[in-house]
């Protein structure tokens, strides 16, 4: 698809952006407007072919709104497939037969600051949702072992979500020689004391001393926005975290930036810039980032086996499936945004 075949297709689906009354949260936050695209072009090897795009949540929220999604023509099938039917957003296209096979897929979404204030919070637990007691799933021995550690002195969930965080902070690096966003693999750190990893390693060592203090925690899996050096949009995966609390719901942490901080612009702990970033990345998500899911052990639209995490696309053809993260020459990832009623084109 071209860059006018691509507006022209903006252009027939305004119907489908057309901006819905948020009424006070548009006042209450500063929201900016993206369009996340999909470009795929698959292989013609085999009879047929399959793809599995993760898609922005559809969960909307004080800190993100799905606008809908739209794909061009060229398949024999596609659908998305949202919660609560499918627990991570989910866009499904098959080809059958020979040919091209060759789709963009996009999303508009509109991201806002997230912050959670700490002067409100009771110190006090509470009873859990029974819906949200998979989040609180066995960690391992060895996450149980340091947590029981890490939060000796804590009182309260609070207490020990922050302490958790403080120990994960000061006692993990990022480490660039870590492929994609790291294996997410909180045991084996711990196991091995290798506690080098990118943002999934980190996030879900976070997430499982969380669990194994008994409080809900899951990782959240997105797209991370950067300005590259040529002004446009350039985009990486990176994973957050969250925690639950009785009476305020789940509450927003990204340890992992921190260490990105640190390596990148070869700074220390004892950096005024990084104490401060430490200090708000907990209760905080900046918004160059949309949100895809928090799922681990997925089931996805016909595909046979559970995959670990939906954070990659992947696309079945000539008898393999292929992973996003290992093969990331099937697709690109393109974010616009939106200035106004137009598409900003850096």
């Amino acid at each position: 698809m071209d860059r006018r075949e691509f507006i022209k297709l903006a252009a027939s689906s305004s119907a489908l952006f057309a901006l819905p009354a948020w009424g006070y949260y548009d006042e209450i936050a500063s929201w900016r407007t993206f369009r996340l695209n999909y470009h795929v072009s698959l292989p013609e090897a085999g009879k047929n072919a399959k793809l599995w795009l993760p898609v922005p949540d559809s969960n909307d929220t004080l800190y993100q709104r799905n606008m809908g999604s739209v794909w061009s023509d060229g398949l024999s099938l596609a659908n998305l497939y949202d919660p609560p039917k499918n627990l991570a957003a989910t866009f499904f296209g098959e080809w059958r037969g020979m040919g091209s096979r060759q789709v963009t897929v996009g999303t508009m979404i509109k991201t806002a600051e997230r912050r959670v204030s700490l002067e409100g919070i009771k110190h006090h637990g509470g009873s859990i949702p029974h819906e949200l007691k998979r989040y609180l799933e066995p960690s391992g021995s060895h996450s149980s072992k340091i947590a029981l550690e890490v939060t000796k002195h804590a009182s309260s969930p609070l207490d020990k979500a922050h302490a958790i965080y403080e120990w994960v902070v000061d006692n993990t690096h990022y480490d660039a020689s870590v492929g994609d966003c790291g294996k997410g693999d909180a045991e084996a750190m711990l196991e091995y004391g290798n506690m080098g990893g990118k943002s999934l390693d980190i996030a879900s060592l976070f997430v499982s001393l969380c669990r194994a203090s008994g409080i809900p925690a899951r990782g959240a899996y997105g797209i991370l926005l950067d300005e590259a050096s040529d002004g446009k949009i350039k985009t990486s995966h990176h994973a957050r975290a969250e925690f639950y609390l009785s009476g305020t719901g789940w509450f927003p942490v990204d340890p992992a930036e921190i260490q990105r901080v640190i390596l990148e612009e070869k700074r220390s702990f004892a950096d005024a810039k990084v104490a401060a970033l430490k200090k708000d990345l907990f209760g905080h998500w900046k918004l160059n980032w949309i949100g895809l899911n928090h799922e681990r052990d997925v089931l996805l639209p016909f595909m046979e086996a559970r995959i670990p995490r939906f954070i990659y696309p992947y696309a079945q053809y000539g008898g393999h499936l292929l992973e996003g993260s290992d093969a990331g020459s099937f697709y690109a990832i393109e974010v616009n945004e939106m200035v106004g009623t137009g598409i900003h084109f850096s």
